[in-house]
């Protein structure tokens, strides 16, 4: 594996827990900030591993898992669009404080960020 898929892993590793810690705490729109970050950092991490290219500075995490080569089911592609939005949206105290006030609101985005990162660390535990 190469050294730097290997920091970018160390990174997903950090907001995946961070996340867990946070979803835990009852710190809900910053358990989901973190949970886009640990995909962010992970499929960037795929990207060098799998594509032999520089990890792009975006973004986007349906974009991200295009270009990371790997076989994404379709329906994933959508979750990664919303968890991309979640992503901007708990920068705003008006969705904090109606969106992000729960458990039960935000834990299937939570489940699916396990689901996601968790299935792509095999893949690259993998190559």
């Amino acid at each position: 594996m190469k050294q730097e898929t290997k920091i970018w892993l160390e990174q997903a590793k950090e907001h995946f827990e961070d996340m867990e810690y946070l979803y835990d705490g009852r710190r809900y729109s910053m358990a989901v900030y973190c949970a886009h970050q640990t995909l962010e950092k992970i499929l960037k991490a795929a990207i060098i591993e799998i594509t032999n290219t520089a990890a792009p500075k975006i973004h986007k995490l349906d974009e991200l898992a295009r270009l990371a080569k790997l076989d994404i089911p379709k329906t994933w592609l959508e979750d990664l669009a919303e968890i991309t939005r979640h992503f901007w949206r708990v920068r705003y105290p008006d969705f904090q404080a109606h969106v992000y006030t729960s458990k039960e609101k935000i834990n299937p985005t939570i489940k699916k960020t396990q689901e996601v990162y968790l299935w792509i660390l095999k893949k690259l535990n993998r190559q």
